[in-house]
């Protein structure tokens, strides 16, 4: 394996494309990492919708055999920042456009947090460039259905307050040498030191003390099965933190909003309601003659951002009549993570990339 300095600055992570779109001349950053020969996984990461995100699998995927695909959303890396009422419909738009640009036409789909609502919009509206496999790592929730106290507090925040929100967490990472989470939520001392607290369904506060072991029993995993040393992917995860917040990061507002349904135009295209999307889906996939989704979702073990409450409630969407009959949900917790976490499990990847690199295409 190059030394991270080295890997991280291949070109492979680092592609722009500019694009003639229904809203205008739009920039688009993506990574396309992997195996390049092998089938793709679009993933659609949380808040921080950064390509850097895509850099713990890339070594998976390469021995594996999958190329994996990670796109900037709005307002991240290079790509063009919009008005938070069109984030959705422009995913829309640019996502057939960056395929064609790069040869791809299907692709499998794998979401974490706040990805979740761009997954299943591209499910439902580009159903033709949808592959056999679709993963759901911590899937968010509404906070009406998750009911956890503080992201129903959230909503209460005035819309201006978000308009600081990328800026917080730069700070943290280029004063205080920590490394971001994945949705933009948690900060974690490069130490690995304990007293990191999470919210229980109740919401009452309690210390996280297997998040430390879970972590690291994920980098004793990579640095057996994967050759990325315990240093090697220290050091990847602060420079992947640090390069993305070298670029632009304001898009991370229109997510948050966008997370807790807040501001003037906020959207969630077709998943406004699960319960309803999925009966949509369902209707969808009653019409693939010969084709079959596998799909799967992995829930934290304690999840401060969703609950109990949202993972139960996410699972019965896909668990009701009209719905199960034609997309069997295949769902369950990963011991020792947390809502970010859920999104480095080695033992959840390999299920995902190994399904993606066996499907029929």
């Amino acid at each position: 394996m190059s030394d991270p300095l080295t890997l991280i600055s291949n070109i492979r992570f680092h592609r722009r494309l500019k694009l003639e779109t229904s809203y205008g001349r739009l920039a688009v950053s993506y990574a396309d990492v992997g195996c390049p020969t092998g089938p793709v996984l679009l993933y659609l990461p949380g808040m921080f919708a950064s390509r850097y995100l895509g850099i713990p699998i890339h070594a998976m995927a390469e021995q594996i055999g999958v190329r994996v695909l990670v796109i900037d959303r709005p307002g991240m890396g290079g790509s063009t920042d919009v008005p938070h009422s069109q984030r959705v419909n422009v995913w829309i738009d640019i996502l057939p456009r960056v395929l064609s640009h790069v040869g791809i036409s299907r692709v499998n789909l794998a979401s974490h947090s706040a990805g979740t609502v761009y997954l299943l919009n591209t499910w439902a509206r580009c159903r033709d460039l949808v592959g056999d496999v679709v993963g759901f790592f911590a899937p968010w929730v509404d906070p009406a259905h998750s009911r956890v106290p503080h992201m129903q507090m959230a909503q209460w925040i005035p819309e201006r307050a978000f308009a600081l929100w990328h800026r917080i967490p730069r700070f943290v990472v280029t004063r205080a040498n920590s490394v971001l989470a994945s949705s933009g939520v948690f900060m974690r001392q490069l130490s690995g030191s304990s007293g990191i607290t999470t919210a229980n369904s109740h919401g009452e506060e309690e210390e996280d003390e297997g998040n430390d072991s879970f972590l690291a029993a994920n980098f004793r995993r990579m640095e057996r099965d994967y050759a990325v040393s315990r240093g090697h992917a220290a050091e990847l995860s602060k420079l992947a933190v640090r390069f993305m917040f070298a670029e632009e990061t304001v898009g991370a507002n229109g997510e948050a909003l966008q997370c807790v349904r807040k501001g003037e135009g906020w959207d969630w295209g077709v998943c406004e309601d699960y319960g309803a999307c999925a009966r949509i889906l369902a209707d969808m996939e009653r019409r693939q003659e010969g084709r079959k989704l596998t799909v799967l979702a992995y829930f934290a073990a304690k999840d401060a951002l969703v609950g109990k409450k949202g993972q139960e409630y996410f699972g019965q969407c896909w668990a009701a009549p009209g719905v199960k009959e034609e997309i069997q949900l295949v769902s369950r917790v990963i011991a020792g993570s947390d809502h970010d976490a859920v999104a480095q499990s080695v033992e959840a990847w390999e299920e995902v990339l190994r399904l993606v690199r066996d499907a029929d295409f």
